[in-house]
């Protein structure tokens, strides 16, 4: 299957790297953030951030609940994480990485889907700027929540 780029987001967030991370992969904080997410179904129990971990995310697009068979395929904390979703519209690929800068984090999200069908690859080619619409509010989200919950410099550092 032939990947196609869906969207790709930059952002600098005025956070440190380690929260900016943890709002970006943790559940605890994306359901904060993401209005489509319900929840996150781990095969073992454990939410912990490890590549391979397996999950089922139940999602909700309007009135309709959907789960996905969920795969985390890489994570390198705070640096970088990956996420497969398996549908029957193909592979979808969720890569966050991050880089710490003097002014916060410098975060890239980039989205890609590897339709099953040729059928679904004209779908995407024709509808991906409805999708990027999806992406673009939730990411928006992402970032408000990200530097309104940022821990604050305490008063004697920020005089430094």
């Amino acid at each position: 299957m032939k990947q196609l780029e869906v969207a790709t987001y930059t952002m600098t967030i005025d956070a440190p790297i380690d929260h900016t991370f943890a709002c970006l992969a943790e559940d605890e904080h994306i359901i904060k953030w993401n209005d489509h997410l319900i929840e996150n179904i781990y095969e073992d129990g454990d939410a912990s951030l490890v590549t391979g971990k397996r999950f089922i995310s139940v999602q909700q697009f309007e009135k309709k609940e959907i789960r996905v068979e969920s795969e985390l395929t890489h994570v390198n904390r705070p640096y970088k994480c990956e996420v497969q979703a398996m549908t029957n519209q193909g592979v979808s690929t969720a890569t966050y990485t991050l880089n710490e800068t003097a002014d916060g984090t410098d975060v890239t999200i980039r989205i890609t889907l590897a339709p099953s069908s040729w059928l679904y690859t004209l779908y995407v080619k024709a509808f991906r700027w409805a999708i990027r619409l999806i992406y673009d509010e939730q990411f928006k989200q992402f970032r408000i929540y990200t530097e309104a919950s940022a821990p604050k410099p305490s008063p004697a550092r920020e005089a430094e």
